[in-house]
Parts: C-alpha cells; sequence; structure tokens
C-alpha cells in the first residue's frame, strides 16, 4: 500500500514537472509565434430587395445609386475581401505541434505499475514534444507583401470596374435624355404637320388646290407618328439600362401618378417607370489639356493600368518567394520523457537536406509570371494610349459637328421651312417643296439632338480613357 501510494506521489511530482519545464518554452513560442491578425469584417451585404429609385431622377443621384448597388461593382468589392484573406493566410506563422506518447505496456496487465515496474525488463516510457517549425529566408514577409500587392490590385479592380460601369451608366442616362428630346421634337412635328393640314383643307376648300394633295398629305403624315412611337420606345429602354445598371429591378404592376404640373409631353411617357432629368443641350467646352497631358495622365491614374503594375509586383514577390524556399526551415522541439522513474529533458533540431529536388519548377514558375504580369501592363498601357487616341478625335470630330448644327444647319433648316409655308399659302410653291422642307427640318432636328448626344458621350469617353475628371454631370 505505501509503494502504490509513493507510485502516485512520483506520478503528481512528474506531472509538476511536466508543466516547469514546458511552461518557458511555452511562452518563448508564444512570443515567437504569437501573432493577432484582426480578422477582416465580413462586408455587409449592400443588395436590398428593391433600390429606393426617386421617380424623377438626375445623373448625380444615378451615379451615387450604380456606385452603392451595381452587381458588377459589388462583385469586384467581394473580390477586395477575398484578397484580404489571402493576405491574412500568407501573414500567418506555422502552428507549433505538440505530440504526447505513452509507450511499453504490459498488455497482460497494462492498468499495473502505470510509472515503474522494478519486475519488467522494460519501464514505461511518458514523453511530452513541443515541435515548433522557424521559417528561414524571410518567408513570411515575401508572402504578405506579395499578397498586399494583390489586394492592391483588387482595389484598382474596383475602380476599373467603377470606371467602365460609369461609362455605361452615363450613356443609357443620355440615351434616354436624347430619345424625351426626340419624343418633344416628334412632338412639334406633329403640331407642325396638323397646321400645314389645316392649310391644305382650307386650300382644297376654297379650290386652289386639289384635293389628291391633301390625300397625299395625310399618308405622308404616318411617318411623324411613327418617329414619335420609335422615339417613346427607345425611351422606355434606355430606362430599363439605366435601372440595371443601378441594381434596380425594374418594377412590374406598379402605375405611375404623374408629377403636379407634369407636361403632356411627359405624361405620354408615364408608361416608363421613371423619368431623367438632364440637359441634352450643352455649351462646348474646350478641354484644356493637350493630347500628350492627356496620355500621360491616362497612364497615371487609369486603374487597369495600375493594377497591371500591382500584378508585376505581386509576381515579383512570388519569384523572391521561390528563391528564398532555398533556405532551410528549421523545426526546433524540447521533449520531456519519464522512463521508470527517472525524468529526462532534451532538444532536436529538424532541417530538410535538399538532395533531389531544389525548387527549380518554383523559381522557373515564378520567372513566368514575372514576364506574364510584364506584357499585361505593356498591353493595359497600349490600350489606354488607344483608348485616349479614339477618344480625343472623337471629341474632336464631334465639338465640330455640333458646331455646324448650332450655328448653321438648325437656323437655316427652320427658315426654309418658314419659307415653305408663306410661299405654298400663297400658292407660289407646290406641296411636295412644303413637305421635303417639313422632313428636313425634322431630321435636322433629330440629328441636332444627336450631336448634342455624341459630344456629350466624347467627353465621358475621354474622361473614361484618361481616368481624369473632365466634365461634371
Amino acid at each position: 500500500m505505501v509503494d502504490v501510494w509513493q507510485s502516485g506521489l512520483r506520478g503528481v511530482q512528474s506531472k509538476s514537472y511536466i508543466v516547469l519545464l514546458l511552461m518557458p518554452w511555452l511562452w518563448l513560442v508564444s512570443q515567437a509565434w504569437g501573432q493577432h491578425p484582426t480578422p477582416s469584417s465580413s462586408r455587409a451585404s449592400i443588395m436590398s430587395s428593391q433600390v429606393d429609385v426617386p421617380r424623377q431622377l438626375t445623373l448625380e443621384v444615378a451615379e451615387q445609386l450604380l456606385a452603392q448597388y451595381n452587381l458588377a461593382i459589388v462583385a469586384a468589392r467581394y473580390g477586395v475581401d477575398n484578397a484580404r484573406a489571402q493576405r491574412l493566410i500568407a501573414s500567418v506563422r506555422p502552428n507549433p505541434t505538440l505530440t504526447l506518447g505513452a509507450e511499453a505496456f504490459d498488455l497482460k496487465a497494462p492498468g499495473r505499475n502505470l510509472f515503474s515496474n522494478s519486475d519488467s525488463a522494460s519501464n514505461r516510457l511518458y514523453t511530452v514534444r513541443l515541435d515548433q517549425v522557424f521559417e528561414r529566408g524571410n518567408k513570411r514577409s515575401l508572402r504578405t507583401e506579395a499578397a498586399e500587392f494583390q489586394v492592391q490590385a483588387a482595389e484598382a479592380q474596383v475602380l476599373d470596374t467603377i470606371r467602365t460601369q460609369l461609362l455605361q451608366l452615363r450613356q443609357a442616362f443620355y440615351m434616354a435624355v436624347l430619345s424625351h428630346e426626340n419624343v418633344r421634337v416628334a412632338n412639334e412635328n406633329l403640331d407642325l404637320t396638323n397646321d400645314t393640314e389645316r392649310l391644305i383643307k382650307t386650300r382644297v376648300s376654297a379650290g386652289d388646290a386639289p384635293e389628291w394633295d391633301l390625300i397625299k398629305f395625310q399618308t405622308n403624315k404616318v411617318q411623324f407618328q411613327r418617329d414619335l412611337a420609335a422615339a417613346r420606345l427607345a425611351y422606355q429602354q434606355a430606362v430599363r439600362d439605366v435601372l440595371t445598371f443601378m441594381g434596380a429591378a425594374f418594377p412590374t404592376g406598379s402605375s405611375v401618378t404623374p408629377a403636379a404640373g407634369a407636361s403632356s409631353m411627359s405624361t405620354s411617357l408615364l408608361d416608363a417607370p421613371l423619368d431623367v432629368i438632364g440637359e441634352l443641350r450643352a455649351e462646348p467646352l474646350v478641354v484644356s489639356f493637350s493630347l500628350d497631358e492627356l496620355r500621360q495622365a491616362a497612364l497615371e491614374t487609369r486603374p487597369d493600368v495600375q493594377a497591371a503594375q500591382r500584378g508585376i509586383d505581386a509576381a515579383q514577390r512570388n519569384l523572391d518567394l521561390a528563391y528564398s524556399q532555398r533556405h532551410r526551415d528549421i523545426d526546433v522541439a524540447l521533449e520531456y520523457q519519464r522512463n521508470g522513474s527517472d525524468n529526462t529533458v532534451g532538444a532536436t533540431v529538424s532541417f530538410p537536406l535538399f538532395l533531389s529536388h531544389k525548387f527549380e519548377g518554383q523559381i522557373t514558375q515564378g520567372l513566368t509570371q514575372v514576364q506574364q504580369a510584364s506584357v499585361a501592363l505593356d498591353q493595359a498601357k497600349l490600350q489606354a494610349m488607344a483608348d485616349v487616341e479614339k477618344a480625343y478625335q472623337a471629341y474632336q470630330s464631334s465639338r465640330q459637328v455640333l458646331q455646324v448644327y448650332t450655328t448653321e444647319a438648325l437656323a437655316k433648316a427652320e427658315a426654309s421651312f418658314r419659307i415653305a409655308g408663306v410661299s405654298y399659302r400663297q400658292g407660289a410653291t407646290s406641296l411636295l417643296e412644303l413637305q421635303d422642307a417639313q422632313r428636313t427640318l425634322n431630321q435636322t432636328r433629330v440629328a441636332a439632338n444627336q450631336a448634342f448626344f455624341d459630344y456629350r458621350m466624347s467627353l465621358f469617353q475621354l474622361e473614361q480613357a484618361t481616368g481624369k475628371s473632365l466634365v461634371k454631370p
């Protein structure tokens, strides 16, 4: 009985020895290994079942809703969260390994003599071992830097997505504004057509014109009605595109009440889910930047170029990491053993032997990734230069065309129609000449609207090509 009690006492003492021996080693490992990265907070879902879109929408409000709810932008932002998670993974140190062992138990009586047995040829062996791998070659820092550049590339990708989506939103928005103006022109043309029809009826009643003129004119009247229907359809489709870019679903089965003081033209468009509020006509703006300055701005500020540059930096860090793999990592272990009644401690150091594999594949892969990233950067720069050239040429051309319509063509078409109307009323010209003058006026008005639209889009395209703000909504 005394022997059993002494054996138990020695067991308690041995456990105390284990704790006392391991405490300094655990503290050392915790200091070397200790890391407390703050986990990236999960992005709160910004999606909602229904985006609150105002009934009368301006471009400024549309751009704010796009930045918040556009699905392509939301997906790109989740890409940033993913890159930050990868950075968190790259920055961690290897975990320590704790090994517990118990050996040399007698199968006939495994519960007897748990700590020692003087009658047996072999004593019970208990082992407590703690291993810690220490990375060499600055591997953790290189991994973290490469991941950080990937985060920066993902953030630049978000900006590039905003850049492309913003241009498409503006194009859809001003396509709606253009269609709205074309509806106004079509309504005015119908009013002019009705006035001309009354004039023809008066002349036919007075015997100054044949009834065939009235029949022919009424037959051609359908063209202006068709133009009005086409403009309404273009407006409705453009509004749906605007809603899509803002991440808003088209409200099905909803009726829209006209706003107080809404014009008859606005009332005719109420089958669309919203009214876009924008001014199509704009004073020509002289871009104060030279072509060389715009090229330089594109190389410095375009997010796709920046993302490609971050890709090179990340690839270079991965190449350095591949070279650093040739530095052997060391596994240091402290061990406590109780063999019978003896308490022992020891230490071991392990490291790999590079006999058949020296990371040639990883290094070759890293070199290839650097070359691939360099080509991607060259391609991004080349695309930026091409975009700037095309956008600048489109700006100059659209500005010249707009000047022609605002200074000459539109005024002459209106004057020609007035003269033709007076001449026809006096019997000096035929109905064919009057119709031709009205058709020319209609085409000139629509073309002028298109010229204003093309001019605005050329400014937006130039802004997108350079990544530099040139205009305000």
